[in-house]
């Protein structure tokens, strides 16, 4: 899961899988306004076959926050 997340987050910020860290923040370190983050979390529910509330947008500022949650739906989901 890890490696797909840093696959789509290099897709869409253009920058490479090295550069992205846990905590970098996806408007502030990748540069993602938020169209890409709307384009981002798409991705994220085609990728992982979930589904994000818009409410939970606020919740995604980090990568890490962003594997965290991504984790916590999984384990639900299973």
């Amino acid at each position: 899961m890890k490696n797909q997340l840093f696959e789509l987050l290099s897709m869409t910020s253009g920058l490479p899988v090295s550069s992205i860290s846990q905590d970098a923040h996806l408007a502030k370190d990748l540069g993602l306004d938020s169209l890409d983050t709307i384009d981002l979390v798409l991705q994220m529910e085609d990728q992982f076959h979930i589904a994000i509330p818009d409410e939970d947008y606020e919740k995604l500022q980090t990568v890490g926050q962003i594997e965290q949650y991504l984790s916590a739906k999984q384990l639900a989901s299973a």
